[in-house]
């Protein structure tokens, strides 16, 4: 599997039917890091025979999930819900040390799907953590890949979600703050909070390089360029980032789904 290139230029490929024009936008659909992780689980299915067991849905798609259902997969939220001595897959979001910790436990036969990146994200975390920084986490407080990263070192993480919530952020020590990212956050909204933490708190350190997905990035982007040239967006299955830059732009959006 090739990884998708770090920057690729939005093309779009059009359909005309009954008199209107139906644009499909590329880059499109998975990245690479979704793409393992699904095949984590079809190719566990073959080798051990169903049920494997999968922490969390692997990837936010109902449809993926559902087909990987009738394969054999289920989907658990507690590593106590798996019997000991199962197959367990780690979703693509990753899972907090505590989740490690309690498969270990029951004796489970772990296959880790984890993003590649997100496990970058985390072993910087534990960097952070150990120079002794407090480190404010961008992203959603709910979402499993923020729930995987804070887990690394709890009492030193604060996650935040908006500009907003900078504002309001209150630190014991200026001078030891590292920020971290959601890396399938909105590129623009993300842009903004990292520029008012660094206005807030101008010795804050930060990744080397950027966390956001190049996938989450490079559609970000062709949602922007195509939302010029449209009167309506169409989405599959879930709201996104990107549906929230349609908006932004003030164009009409809408997620189909089926049944």
């Amino acid at each position: 599997m090739s990884p998708e290139p770090k920057r690729t230029t939005p093309s779009l490929k059009s359909v005309v039917t009954k008199g209107k024009k139906l644009l499909r936008i590329r880059p499109r659909g998975f990245c690479a890091g979704v793409v393992r992780a699904v095949d984590i689980v079809e190719l566990a299915v073959e080798a051990y025979g169903p049920p494997v067991y999968v922490h969390h849905e692997i990837v936010h798609n109902r449809y993926v999930v559902e087909q990987l259902r009738r394969r054999g997969a289920i989907f658990v939220e507690s590593v106590q819900d798996v019997p000991i001595g199962a197959v367990l897959i780690f979703s693509a979001h990753g899972v907090p040390p505590t989740v490690r910790d309690e498969a270990h436990l029951r004796k489970l036969r772990v296959i880790d799907a984890t993003c590649p990146l997100v496990t970058k994200v985390h072993l910087e975390a534990l960097r952070f953590a150990r120079e002794g920084r407090t480190i404010i986490l961008i992203g959603h407080k709910d979402h499993q890949e923020i729930v995987g990263t804070s887990g690394e070192a709890p009492e030193q993480t604060v996650v935040v979600d908006s500009v907003d919530a900078v504002n309001r952020l209150k630190v014991d020590d200026p001078a030891r703050l590292a920020y971290l990212t959601q890396t399938t956050l909105s590129l623009y909204d993300t842009n903004e909070i990292v520029a008012r933490l660094r206005e807030r708190f101008p010795q804050i350190a930060g990744p080397a390089s950027d966390d956001i997905c190049y996938a989450t990035q490079n559609r970000q982007e062709a949602v922007e360029q195509v939302a010029r040239e449209v009167q309506l967006m169409l989405w599959s299955d879930r709201r996104t980032a990107r549906i929230q830059i349609a908006w932004s732009k003030s164009l009409s959006a809408r997620v189909l789904r089926r049944g």
